[in-house]
């Protein structure tokens, strides 16, 4: 049966790492103006695997709780994050699809039903199979769709359209939708496929076989050229850019590496055992992956396909993670230990953090506000005529009065802003980098590739602006027809 990968890859944003300060005051009096500037801050939050109150902190100041949410039951796993709304979207340890909003500190369930495949892309929409129909839950309402076979998965998209994957005889059937429109925009027909894992920015969907990875186009479910391999593919991992496809083979001691633009294997990776799950850092810095028995998991470099060696920790469905700063959170019983990835060394324990579900994202709810956005809006008073008794009884004059008014401040500079950017691609490779943006028609803005160091890694992204407004960014990154980002700031 068809299922989507578990984790989800919602985050789609680079930041720079901010330490925070105050107390356990849920709103945070500490001045991030600077901050501000640089992007959304890196954050965790926490929640007790057993149920209990969510927490919300400022990585990596794993000792200050700048947020104390509503009571969440038991997190089964975390599904994506709508930095927009606040949403975190995430599946109860009931199997029920739900919600945690970080502005009002609430937790709903958006469905009781039994469901299978729930899914969601943006943290805002939930999907999931309810026998032969698709659901779709959003805050603003429901929606239900029955194809014209009965679904098995659905793999909702980055630019909000949505691929249902059904079993037809011995093939698959794929169709591609954007809800709520009924309609069925394209078709294709593959072998009897397994699991479904796509890429971070939607561009493709990859489907494993007994021994073969096959690929479709998001855009218009074309089929991609498949790669075969000697034995069945049990886990598929593509870098967050989508230019490589990390691939783990039942029983085989090593990792193969495809090559997005070329269809073929690039490299191999040798490993000390077999393995069976793939875990990609969210920011493409790191792969973790996890033997068939054991509890460790074995640290790849991203960039140079480097096997740089093994760390003790047990597995579920939030650790092993690598985080914003590009360490890896383990979970080793009671305590989650962050190992500096290069020396393998710890670096730092949070005592009974094992007890608790992590989840790692970019945000900047958590920032203090400016006093004035909580005041009320002041008018000047009306004007009013002053009138001095005292000379009035000496002299009279028969000129017009002229008011006096009391005078009014100036209007506070309002702050500055370094505006919002469009992000269509991080890519490793400066050729790639350009080819991209250079399929990037914009009628009012140029695209451009910038470079940046990511954990020691040169990254090139493709991105326009930035923009005063992010309504203006928005509709540029709409007007690219392509899958986009906007985050606060410049690169």
């Amino acid at each position: 049966m068809l299922s989507v990968l578990r984790r989800s890859t919602s985050l789609v944003a680079i930041a720079v790492l901010l330490t925070a300060c105050g107390d356990r005051d849920p709103r945070p009096t500490a001045d991030r103006s600077a901050g501000a500037m640089r992007g959304p801050d890196p954050i965790v939050l926490r929640v007790p695997r057993a149920g209990g109150v969510a927490r919300g902190y400022v990585y990596p100041a794993l000792d200050s709780v700048v947020w104390r949410g509503p009571s969440v039951g038991k997190i089964d796993r975390a599904l994506a994050f709508d930095p927009e709304a606040g949403l975190l979207a995430f599946v109860t340890g009931s199997g029920n699809p739900a919600r945690l909003d970080l502005r009002l500190a609430r937790v709903s369930v958006a469905s009781r039903s039994k469901l299978t495949s729930i899914s969601s892309a943006n943290g805002n929409a939930i999907y999931a199979v309810d026998g032969e129909r698709i659901r779709r839950f959003t805050p603003a309402g429901d929606w239900e769709f029955t194809p014209p076979a009965p679904p098995r998965a659905v793999i909702p998209q980055p630019d909000g359209s949505l691929i249902v994957a059904a079993r037809e005889g011995e093939r698959t059937t794929l169709w591609r939708m954007r809800a709520p429109d009924p309609r069925i925009l394209d078709t294709a027909w593959l072998p009897v496929t397994g699991n479904a894992v796509r890429s971070q920015l939607g561009d493709r969907v990859y489907f494993m076989t007994d021994t073969a990875l096959v690929g479709v186009a998001g855009r218009d479910l074309s089929v991609i050229q498949s790669v075969r391999f000697r034995a069945p593919v049990i886990a598929v991992a593509p870098t967050p850019s989508g230019d490589r496809v990390y691939v783990a083979s039942r029983g085989a001691h090593e990792l193969t590496v495809v090559d997005r633009y070329t269809g073929r294997t690039s490299a191999t990776i040798d490993l000390p055992a077999a393995s069976r799950e793939l875990r990609m850092d969210p920011l493409g810095r790191y792969l973790l992956v996890r033997p068939v028995s054991g509890d460790s998991a074995w640290m790849i470099a991203v960039g140079t396909n480097r096997l740089i060696g093994s760390v003790a920790t047990e597995w579920t469905t939030d650790l092993p993670a690598v985080a914003p700063d590009g360490a890896v959170a383990t979970l080793r019983g009671a305590d989650v230990e962050i190992i500096e990835p290069e020396s393998l060394q710890t670096v730092r324990t949070v005592s009974g953090g094992g007890r608790d579900f992590w989840y790692f994202t970019f945000w900047n709810g958590f920032r203090a506000r400016a006093a004035g956005l909580d005041r009320p809006v002041e008018f000047a008073p009306p004007e009013t005529l002053v009138i001095d008794s005292a000379a009035a009884s000496v002299t009279i004059d028969s000129s017009p009065a002229v008011p006096r008014t009391e005078p009014v401040p100036p209007p506070a500079p309002a702050p500055s802003s370094a505006g919002f950017t469009v992000s269509f691609a991080a890519l490793l490779s400066e050729s790639a980098a350009v080819n991209a943006a250079r399929e990037i028609s914009l009628r009012s803005s140029s695209v451009r590739v910038v470079a940046t160091q990511t954990a020691g890694t040169k990254v090139y992204r493709v991105i326009a602006g930035p923009f005063a407004i992010r309504a203006e960014a928005e509709r540029i990154g709409r007007e690219s027809g392509r899958p986009y980002w906007v985050f606060e700031g410049e690169p």
